[in-house]
């Protein structure tokens, strides 16, 4: 039974990337406009990033009794990346393609920052440490 959950996991995740990939090129051949790039994973990211750093810094400010304000100016911060994200597309696009593009947009691309940043922090991690306990080479005959 558990192959089977694997396996329809596989393919669920088969399917919608099939699907991403059919829509963007829709819609590179029906306005010009790519949805999933890697310019827009970023700024995605980065709009994610501040929601999240700035509802933890409104939680421990409620926690220690301080100034929310500086959690909640980040969290407008980060909605305000994401519309004018979704104002971008929808600018390039149409209404109908521009908002259901940028909801694909918003939800897959946050689901993969939330995977993709505590990776790359670990790799940085191993990287350093790497760098940390190498030792140089010197290279005496030539």
């Amino acid at each position: 039974m558990l192959v089977l959950k694997i396996l329809a996991v596989i393919a669920a995740i088969a399917g919608l990337i099939a699907v991403v990939t059919w829509f963007n090129e829709h819609c590179v051949a029906k306005f010009g406009h790519a949805f999933f790039t890697k310019k827009a994973f970023g700024i995605t990211t980065a709009a994610l990033c501040l929601l999240f750093l700035g509802h933890m810094w409104q939680v421990s400010a409620i926690k220690n009794h301080g100034d929310v304000l500086n959690g909640i100016v980040l969290m407008v911060i980060g909605a305000l990346v994401a519309c004018g994200m979704v104002y971008v597309n929808v600018r390039r696009t149409n209404v109908a393609y521009g908002i259901s593009g940028s909801v694909a947009q918003l939800g897959l691309f946050g689901i993969l920052a939330a995977v993709w940043l505590p990776l790359m922090l670990m790799g940085l991690v191993l990287y350093w440490l790497v760098l940390w306990a190498s030792t140089p080479v010197y290279v005496v005959n030539r």
